[in-house]
């Protein structure tokens, strides 16, 4: 029985990674999102709006 346990949290965990990945992609396929993460935590972003970067890059 035990190992039928192991099994089903194994399977829950890698469908909850999954989701988890696709959620991610969703959220840095937004062009404002990606571009403020450019802009607050890449140097050579941080000069040029939130914008600007969105629309250039």
């Amino acid at each position: 029985m035990e190992a039928e346990n192991i099994l089903a949290r194994n399977i829950t965990a890698a469908g909850d990674k999954a989701a988890y990945d696709t959620a991610c992609k969703r959220l840095l396929a937004n062009k404002g999102i990606f571009a403020w993460i450019m802009k607050s935590r890449l140097e050579a972003y941080g000069d040029f709006g939130v914008n600007e970067n969105a629309e250039k890059y």
